[in-house]
This record gives C-alpha cells, structure tokens and sequence, in this order.
C-alpha cells in the first residue's frame, strides 16, 4: 500500500436537507460516518468521494466512477481486513471512521516542497497560518523555500476546516449574483468571484480585471479546462470545490478582462449537459480537502 502523503480535514460533513441556519449549526457535529451506509450496486457522489479515500489509500486502482462494483467491494474489503474490521464489504459507520482516522494525522516536523504555500501546509496539519509562521520565525509566508524544515506546532490554533458541503447546500450559500472568495489550493492564491448564473453547478466570473490576473496566475499563465481543487469561502464557511480554467459562454461584468464565465463544481453537482456527475472535478473536490 503506498503512503497516505496528503493528510484530509474532513472534522465537518455539511449535510443539509432544510436551507435553515439550523441545519447548518447541526451539521458542524457530523462526520464521514454521515455519508451513509454504502454497499454494491450502490451508485452516486458518495460512492465517487468513497472511491477516492480508497484509491488515496492505495486500495482501489480503477477510476472513481460512482458505481459500487466488485472492484469497489474488494476495495473495501482489503481495506476492511487491514484494519481488523468485519469483512463485509459494506461501508458503515465502523469502516468511514477507520478511513477517516488514516486520512487525518499530523507530524513534528515538515519538509517544505516545490509549489507548497504556507497556508497550503498550515491547513494540511489543521493549524492556523499565524501559529506556523510565529513557530518557524516566519516574517513574511509567502516566502518558504523548498527543502526547508518547518516545526509543527502542538495545540494551536485550530484554522478553520474546508468542508464537504453537497451542491443543494452550496447552491443557497452562493446565490447568484452572490460574491465569494476563490482560494485556488495548489498556488495559494485569492481572488474575488461573482456568480452569474448555473442550475446545476455555480456559473461564476471573476470580480476585477485584477481578480482576473491573479486567477490566470494562479492556473499556470494560460487558461486550461484542467480541473483544480478550490476552497470556495462564502458565508463565512471554506468549502471544498473545484474548478476549470478557461473562459467561455457568456459574461455580465464589464472591464474584468475575462471574456465569458468559468466553472465551480461542488460536492455532488452535475454537469448542466446530461446532469452528470464530471468525475475530474468530483476528484477535484476530494483533493480540496486534503489542505
């Protein structure tokens, strides 16, 4: 089995059935197990988001395609065995918080790598980037270097956790013409979105022609349909996304400098062609929670 290198915060399954402030206070106290109990010839989000944990682990080898097949199954069993459950095959409460628990860890100390941010880190080990920097002596985060060994605090601050928050909760939170911030995970950059329209994912624009610049920046220079793990930050909540990078299809800003509109796709949303799951950017959403 290869070694589990991205360490997941999933603390907080957002996992609304009522649009309420209620809901939301209730679902700070859920966990995977939250998902469901998952079995064969099960299909959905849940059962993508399952295969991925699976693949991360080194279990399953198969694209994550939403369908609880015999590879799926043999998947969970392996996994079942290895960490001494009952080998049934069935993913209840018992195997998510087993996954959970290898998917979440922390360490002393960490080895800085290429294209690492500090936040990008920081959020990885479930601390504030504050408490990082003042550990390390860090007078400015955006300057860390490759090889540099970072020490890990214990007991800080607790940064607050990306979430797992499907499409029909995210589609209340980020109305349209709402505003939110994109972090893009990979660079560590921010910038401004507008959301224009979208019924089964979030159709969005970028704010400024500045917004513009630092998206571009941020998906290598030059626009690409690549898909790229996102935190989407609105209504006070960091919610796990994931997006493309190329504009198209119509726009309403003036002066963004963005000719047409790019794509957010959340926790089970839907391409608006054929109201199918896109498994790059479900995948996508999955490594979002890995910062």
């Amino acid at each position: 089995m290869r070694p589990v290198r991205a360490l997941i915060l999933v603390f907080f399954i957002l996992f609304s059935i009522a649009a309420s402030a209620q809901s939301l206070e209730a679902a700070s106290e859920w966990s995977l197990s939250d998902l469901g109990v998952l079995r064969q010839d099960m299909r959905g989000a849940a059962v993508m988001f399952l295969q991925n944990c699976l693949a991360e682990l080194g279990y399953l080898t198969q694209c994550a395609d939403g369908i609880f097949g015999p590879a799926t199954r043999q998947a969970v069993a392996a996994f079942q065995q290895a960490q001494g459950l009952e080998t049934d095959g069935i993913v209840g409460r018992a195997t998510w918080e087993a996954l959970q628990k290898l998917l979440i860890g922390g360490a002393g100390t960490y080895l800085v790598k290429p294209g690492d941010t500090l936040w990008g880190i920081a959020r990885s080990h479930n601390l504030a980037v504050s408490d990082l920097a003042r550990v390390n002596a860090i007078s400015n985060p955006s300057r860390i270097a490759p090889g540099q060994v970072l020490k890990i605090p214990k007991g800080g601050l607790v940064a607050p956790s990306i979430s797992l928050v499907p499409w029909s909760e995210a589609d209340r939170l980020f109305p349209r013409q709402g505003t939110a911030t994109v972090i893009d995970l990979e660079s560590g950059l921010h910038f401004q979105v507008r959301r224009l329209f979208g019924t089964n994912h979030a159709d969005v624009e970028p704010l400024t022609a500045a917004d513009t610049e630092i998206m571009k920046r941020a998906v290598g220079g030059s626009w690409s349909w690549a898909r790229r793990p996102i935190a989407v930050k609105c209504d006070g909540l960091y919610i796990a996304a994931s997006m493309n990078g190329m504009p198209h299809g119509s726009s309403s800003i003036e002066g963004n400098n963005f000719p047409g509109h790019f794509c957010i796709h959340f926790y089970d949303s839907r391409l608006h062609s054929g109201n199918r799951l896109d498994p790059d950017h479900q995948r996508a959403v999955m490594q979002a929670l890995r910062y």
